[in-house]
């Protein structure tokens, strides 16, 4: 986890960034850059907020908290030896993709797949016609030649696929192999699946067209996540989203899990479904900016943490930004264009290209500016302006991103968490008594019997945006002390819908969870 931090500018009174800048765009560009940084004090404070959310979610109290806390009932975590061929399933939008994961042991795997759209027909037809659909796609696809050639190794003498399916829409889940619709999202409307248990339509649909396939498993992309990198790094403690979207789940101890009666293993997966942290905004530093795009958002009033830190959001917030500096006469002489006018215009993926510029005149910026936003005149104080501002956001991102993981983290190391009692030298809340057991160690050096705390991570926001690693680790450092850079392996989580689908359906396959 070590890296090169590139700082953010800071404006004070007496250091301006450049010395180009007027007082006046000093002074507002320095109101707005204390708006978005987040001290540590803030960020301990966050995170605290975070770590109680957590609690009053993992013991019923939905009334306290804005973290769904859904127990997943997938127990246990592959550690690269299993061996096996799985289907998984991935309906997430106007694709669906059906592989065939073949687990060979030794930490290697092999995926073979197949995309099949989804119309526009299909996403307002009746439940059963869409199922249909998916299980004819499924047959189409084991039963192609190239496929069924690479279905060498079987976990049981039976004859049936099992098959794990990713869902990316809300359930309301009750076993690893069922949940409940809660309702559609992006853009789907099916009549006939809202309320109804959506592995037993699939299941249904599957027997009809005599498709000889079982539904073992149903996960999100984000407990998908954890396992695909499990099967990497055994052990994974996390697994998250920073993409488009956001989401967390970590591996909760199940005497944790107060709403669970009579457990029956040690522990299990928890989503945490961390977009929606605090809704109510009674922590989370929300700006004007903030507040205008969760106004004009589709959803507004919910999925407030998501849209300060997913690639979704970003750029609009930047937009939002520049456009009270034009509005204000302090960028490009308060002239807009039509095409920056127009919501969701400045695309986050603009943001990534104007953070990489470290040229002298900026001069990629202004391509960027001239020949995707129609700005033709700018001048090199107004591309200085938008780096900043782009920095802004951008640190503010992976800072809040950092806090959640940290959250997470230190609930791990609580005394009823599955990291507790390894003696992991990581700093803790001050004040926190139920943390008050582990302190960060004064001891310079490392102890390498321990295993590493791996956070497995899937989303372009992690992995292309740049900067967002290493303005995470500071963060991490910041809240769990010095030796977070050593203990706590941030990773690159390959394919969690696919890979982390049929990892579901074997664990099913050897220990199905009921519902307490």
């Amino acid at each position: 986890m070590s890296a090169t931090i590139t700082p953010t500018p800071t404006l004070t009174s007496s250091n301006k960034p450049y010395s180009r800048w007027s007082e006046k765009q000093s002074k507002v560009l320095g109101d707005i850059a204390e708006e978005f940084t987040l001290s540590t004090s803030q960020l301990e404070h966050l995170t605290t907020a975070f770590i109680d959310q957590m609690q009053a979610g993992l013991a019923g109290d939905q009334k306290s908290t804005d973290l769904a806390m859904i127990s997943t009932f997938v127990s246990g975590r592959p550690d690269g030896h299993e061996r096996g061929s799985y289907l998984a399933l991935d309906l997430g939008g106007t694709n669906l993709r059906v592989c065939l994961i073949t687990l060979k042991g030794n930490n290697d795997f092999e995926t073979n797949s197949k995309a099949f759209k989804v119309s526009d027909h299909l996403q307002e037809a009746h439940i059963s016609e869409l199922m249909d659909f998916i299980a004819i796609s499924i047959k189409e696809f084991i039963t192609s030649e190239h496929i069924s050639a690479k279905i060498v190794e079987h976990p049981s003498d039976s004859d049936t696929l099992e098959l794990g399916f990713t869902f990316s829409f809300p359930v309301t889940q009750t076993a690893i192999d069922a949940g409940m619709l809660l309702r559609w999202t992006k853009g789907f409307n099916c009549p006939g699946a809202v309320g109804n248990d959506i592995v037993q339509l699939l299941q249904e649909a599957l027997n009809r067209n005599k498709i000889n396939v079982h539904v073992a498993a149903l996960v999100n992309d984000t407990v998908g996540t954890l396992l695909a990198h499990s099967y990497k790094h055994p052990n994974t403690f996390i697994g998250a989203i920073f993409g488009t979207g956001t989401n967390g789940a970590y591996v909760e101890d199940t005497r944790g899990i107060k709403s669970m009666k009579n457990p029956t293993t040690d522990e299990m997966i928890i989503n945490i479904e961390w977009g929606n942290y605090d809704k109510d905004k009674r922590f989370l530093p929300v700006t004007l900016f903030d507040n205008k795009l969760d106004r004009e958002s589709i959803n507004p009033g919910v999925h407030v943490f998501e849209k300060m830190i997913s690639g979704m959001y970003l750029g609009e917030i930047t937009r939002n930004i520049l456009l009270h500096l034009i509005d204000h006469r302090l960028l490009f002489d308060g002239t807009s264009s039509a095409k920056l006018n127009q919501h969701w215009s400045f695309e986050t993926k603009y943001m990534s290209q104007i953070e990489n510029d470290t040229t002298a005149t900026l001069i990629p910026i202004a391509q960027i500016l001239e020949q995707d936003l129609g700005i033709y005149l700018n001048t090199q104080v107004d591309r200085e302006i938008v780096k900043f501002v782009c920095q802004l956001v951008g640190k503010r991102a992976a800072r809040l991103s950092a806090m959640a993981t940290a959250a997470v983290i230190r609930r791990g190391l609580s005394v009823e968490g599955r990291l507790a009692g390894h003696g992991y030298p990581l700093k803790l809340s001050e004040g926190d008594r139920a943390f008050g057991s582990v302190h960060e160690s004064t001891d310079s050096t490392i102890d390498h019997s321990l295993q590493p705390i791996h956070v497995g991570i899937d989303g372009s926001v992690f992995e292309h945006y740049p900067h967002f690693e290493e303005r995470m680790v500071e963060g991490l450092t910041e809240l769990l002390g010095s030796r977070a850079k050593d203990i706590v392996a941030l990773g690159i989580a390959r394919d969690g819908s696919g890979v982390g689908a049929a990892l579901a359906a074997l664990i099913a396959t050897k220990n199905v969870v009921q519902s307490p």
